[in-house]
């Protein structure tokens, strides 16, 4: 694997794959076996389980490595598996190819993207919608946005932070398509062009972004859930205006709450 600089942010798109096309899960006790190893070498390495997803022959993961212990867990995960799998079917050589991939996320977009990336695999590689997959931490988001335990094998928390609302996670998550998405702006959007449009939508309502913290919370709350739906995260939008990433993702759940209830009625 070409080495890379270390990431900014501390995420990653890590993926992991067969030798010449090799399977590297032959049934459910090897992806069991996999995902309990993947567990116990992250956690004891300080890496952070964000996403993951098994394909017959591959693995994604998304990962948060703030102590730089990355390399150290996929390398004792990659290998104690290849030996454990070699000797329980006789084979014999490496079964991964190489050693692993990993591309730097280094904004919130980025991330998001990744994760919609590694739930969709099954759906795009023609097996089933990616809600019926059971071999991915699609449904571990789910509970965890539905208060329901026990949690998984990922932490879902840090990502659904930046959405606010279930309806908006599970919306961009299905929104697989090859044009353009309509919730979220271009990845390659600067940062300084993502504030500017901020600040001008934020003008058009009445109040300069670096100000709206001190507005009455009636309009604040009001800017700041026009903010979300035009695409912004909840980090982006506590980056801002300074405003706490608690209080906005509790308007911006106050908000979707009320426009689920009013569709409802309708």
């Amino acid at each position: 694997m070409q080495r890379v600089w270390r990431s900014a942010s501390g995420l990653y798109h890590v993926s992991a794959r067969g030798t010449g096309k090799q399977l590297i899960f032959e049934n459910d006790d090897d992806r069991w076996e996999f995902l309990d190893l993947m567990r116990d070498c992250c956690r004891d390495k300080g890496v952070t389980i964000l996403a993951w997803c098994l394909m017959g022959n591959h693995v994604h993961l998304v990962l948060a490595d703030y102590e730089d212990g990355m390399s150290a867990a996929m390398q004792r995960l990659l290998l104690t598996y290849a030996r454990r799998f070699n000797k329980r079917t006789g084979r014999t050589g490496h079964l991964f190819q190489n050693r692993f991939d990993r591309r730097s996320l280094d904004d919130d977009r980025h991330l998001m993207a990744a994760i919609r990336y590694v739930h969709a695999n099954p759906q795009e590689a023609g097996i089933c919608p990616l809600e019926q997959y059971k071999w991915s931490s699609f449904s571990e988001y789910l509970r965890a946005y539905d208060g329901e335990g026990p949690l998984g094998f990922s932490n879902p928390s840090t990502v659904l932070d930046l959405f606010g609302s279930s309806k908006s996670f599970i919306a961009y998550s299905l929104a697989i398509s090859d044009g353009p998405d309509p919730m979220f702006h271009s990845l390659d959007q600067t940062e300084w062009e993502r504030r500017v449009y901020a600040d001008n939508l934020v003008k058009k309502l009445g109040v300069p972004l670096d100000k709206l913290k001190t507005v009455p919370p009636a309009q604040r709350d009001g800017i700041i859930y026009a903010l979300h739906d035009s695409g912004y995260t909840v980090r982006e939008i506590e980056r801002y205006t300074g405003i706490s990433k608690s209080t906005v993702s509790r308007i911006v759940r106050a908000f979707s709450l009320v426009k689920e209830q009013a569709g409802c009625l309708d």
